[in-house]
């Protein structure tokens, strides 16, 4: 059995208040009664139902603050969780708050009444606009083909009432390189050592747009205007993308300027992290001896063939002219070295490869 204390919603109003947004202050006035008693939970049953009373009166000041920041609402349900025992739990059976965000109790228990919460305000709102999907290249007959990469696995636990959510960092045995490619095509017809080859590839892109993905998602310690940059990166990479599937020499050119800034943008964000800097330029080299100073074991050495930061310039512009095959090997060098980039950021909470399992909403059956 464990137990948690929640913290009165006047407080939780102000901590939360101070971590994202000074304007909280407008609606703190009005925040519900405290909860004086501490609540018993206990994993792999259910939660009790006075701890979802009070999660539910805390919710609107929550999702307030969370509309405020013009979070998606599909989005808030995992962020109103974080947030609420960051700030709201002020004390419980586990050793710390991280130790119960990533405890059975949380993702089995507690989380789903967040869930609940955004789908009986919003309804299909919180369903958003479909399952989030990341796009990826890998070479089939010599010619760049798409890969639509879930964020997500979901895997029904009980028909119609659970299912069970997944955050893979690698490619998992139940997706087939089929499912993932686009156009589809036999792979049947394609040599076995060429069928080995294209799976390494796709395993290898997958693995690194779904941790880069987690890495920038899950990052904590990153303000101003860091976190900005930061949730823009991934953007970099789908523009890329996108021009490089045109097959159009003069778009491609321009997606080795996406990869350029998406490889920038990490240099910087981990140098603010670190430092609370801020470093401009385009130049790699500079950033890279600016990170040194914060930051050791960085191997910057694959990105010595790459253009320099007035080359890559003209590349934006199609000044110079690179091949989809040059920005697919831009592509993959830029992933490598995101993913280390990002991998260094600090993370409180890790969810690589962890799972949730959520009652299944009605338009989700």
């Amino acid at each position: 059995m464990s137990s948690i204390v929640v913290l009165k919603s006047s407080q939780l109003a102000i901590l939360i208040g101070k971590h994202l947004t000074s304007r909280l202050s407008r609606i703190a006035g009005t925040a519900p009664q405290p909860l004086n008693s501490a609540l018993n939970l206990q994993a792999g049953v259910h939660m009790s139902n006075e701890l979802k009373d009070h999660i539910n009166e805390h919710m609107p000041y929550i999702d307030q603050i969370l509309a405020e920041q013009n979070i998606p609402i599909h989005k808030r349900f995992f962020i109103a969780g974080k947030l609420f025992v960051e700030a709201a739990i002020v004390d419980s059976s586990f050793q710390s708050n991280e130790e119960l965000l990533g405890s059975e109790v949380y993702l089995e228990c507690m989380l789903p009444l967040f869930n609940d919460w955004y789908h009986e305000k919003y309804g299909d709102l919180a369903k958003g606009i479909g399952k989030e999907v990341y796009s990826g290249i890998a070479l089939a007959y010599g010619q760049p083909v798409k890969l639509n990469i879930p964020a997500t696995t979901n895997e029904v636990i009980e028909e119609g009432k659970l299912a069970k959510m997944t955050f893979p960092h690698h490619l998992q045995e139940s997706e087939t390189l089929e499912k993932l490619i686009q156009p589809k095509f036999e792979l049947s017809k394609m040599e076995e050592c060429s069928v080995k080859a294209l799976r390494s590839q796709i395993e290898k892109v997958v693995a690194l747009t779904r941790s880069i993905n987690l890495d920038l998602n899950m990052a904590s310690n990153i303000n101003q205007p860091a976190s900005d940059m930061a949730q823009g990166i991934w953007s970099h990479f789908e523009k890329g993308i996108s021009d490089i599937l045109s097959f159009k020499s003069e778009l491609a050119s321009i997606a080795c300027w996406e990869f350029h800034l998406a490889i920038e943008k990490s240099i910087k964000v981990l140098i603010h992290s670190k430092s609370g800097n801020s470093k401009h330029g385009h130049n790699l080299d500079d950033l890279i001896v600016s990170l040194s100073k914060y930051e050791d074991g960085v191997d910057s050495s694959f990105l010595s063939g790459l253009p320099s930061d007035k080359d890559a310039i003209k590349l934006r512009y199609a000044e110079m002219k690179k091949t989809p095959i040059d920005a697919f090997n831009y592509y993959l060098i830029a992933l490598e070295f995101v993913g280390d980039m990002v991998s260094r950021l600090e993370h409180k909470i890790g969810i690589k490869n962890g799972s949730i399992t959520l009652k299944m909403a009605p338009w989700a059956r």
